[in-house]
C-alpha cells in the first residue's frame, strides 16, 4: 500500500451516493422520472423536478453585455471560492486551478467559504500549498461545518486576522487516520509514514493557532469539537461574523456583494443563552 492511499481516509456518505447514482438515466428536460407500482395495477411514471443551480445576470470583466451564469461562477468574479463538499482529488484539482487563475487576474484577497465535512490528507495539502504559494492574500470563512481536514484548511489556509466563522458553525479537528495491511514490515513502514504526516500537520496547526505543539498533539488525538467562541480562544479562527465582512480592496466589483446586516441590529453573543 502506498502512502497516498494510506492518508486518503474514509469516503463520506455523500461521495458514495454520487458514485452509485446512475448517470443520466430517467432525466427528461430537467426532471427525473420515478417508477412506482400500485398494488394489483400497472407501473406508472411520476415526474419530479430536479434541483438546479440558480442563474444570475452579471456582466463579466471586459465585456459590454451581461449574460446568465450559475451562482457559483458569478461569485468567482469577486474572487470568492466555495468548497462545499469533502476535499477529494477532484475537488482539490478544480480549486487549485481556480485559485491560480484568480491569482493571475490581480492580487486582491481571495475568500474561501468552507462547508466541508473533511476530506483526504494529500489533496488538502495540495490546496493548502497553493493558497500559500499565491501572491493574493487569503481569507477563510466557515459556514455550516468544518471538520477534520476542513478545519485544518480553515485555520492554516487563511491569513491570520482573516479567518471567520458564522455564529452557528460547527468546528472539529483531529489527527489523520489510516489503515494498512500486508506483511509486518510493510505495516511498520506505512505506520511510520502516517506518524510523520500527523507530526507535520500538528506543526502547521500549532503555528496557525499559536498553541504549544505538545498540547495540539495531545488534544487532537481525539475529536476536538468547538463552537465559534471556543475556536477563537483556541486560535482556530479570528472572528465570528455577526456584522458585514470588511470590504475588499478596490471597491465594488462586478459580481455579488456581501451584506450580513439585519434591520434588528447585531446578533447577541453566540453563547449568551447557553
Amino acid at each position: 500500500m502506498h502512502a497516498s492511499s494510506l492518508c486518503r481516509g474514509v469516503k463520506s456518505a455523500g461521495s458514495s451516493q454520487c458514485a452509485t447514482r446512475p448517470a443520466g438515466r430517467g432525466l427528461v428536460s430537467g426532471s427525473r422520472r420515478v417508477a412506482s407500482r400500485r398494488v394489483g395495477g400497472p407501473a406508472r411514471q411520476v415526474s419530479t423536478n430536479a434541483v438546479q443551480v440558480p442563474k444570475v445576470l452579471v456582466r463579466p470583466p471586459g465585456q459590454k453585455t451581461s449574460e446568465w451564469v450559475d451562482l457559483w461562477e458569478a461569485y468567482t468574479y469577486n474572487k470568492v471560492v466555495f468548497i462545499k463538499e469533502p476535499i477529494t482529488e477532484r475537488v482539490a484539482n478544480e480549486n487549485v486551478a481556480l485559485s491560480l487563475y484568480l491569482d493571475s487576474i490581480d492580487q486582491k484577497r481571495i475568500y474561501y467559504w468552507l462547508n466541508c465535512p473533511g476530506g483526504e490528507v494529500v489533496p488538502t495539502l495540495a490546496l493548502y500549498d497553493t493558497m500559500k504559494y499565491m501572491r493574493s492574500p487569503t481569507a477563510t470563512v466557515c459556514y455550516g461545518l468544518c471538520l477534520g481536514m476542513g478545519g485544518f484548511l480553515l485555520t492554516a489556509g487563511g491569513e491570520k486576522g482573516y479567518r471567520y466563522a458564522m455564529p452557528h458553525s460547527i468546528l472539529m479537528m483531529h489527527h489523520p487516520s489510516g489503515a494498512a495491511r500486508g506483511q509486518a514490515s510493510e505495516i511498520q513502514i506505512e505506520s511510520r509514514e502516517l506518524v510523520r504526516i500527523r507530526d507535520y500537520l500538528t506543526l502547521l496547526t500549532s503555528n496557525a493557532t499559536g498553541q504549544p505543539y505538545d498540547r495540539v498533539v495531545r488534544e487532537l488525538s481525539r475529536n476536538k469539537w468547538m463552537d465559534p467562541k471556543e475556536a477563537i480562544e483556541y486560535g482556530m479562527i479570528d472572528k465570528v461574523l455577526h456584522t458585514p465582512m470588511p470590504k475588499q480592496a478596490g471597491g465594488g466589483g462586478l459580481g455579488p456583494t456581501f451584506n450580513f446586516a439585519r434591520n434588528e441590529g447585531s446578533l447577541p453573543d453566540f453563547d449568551a443563552g447557553l
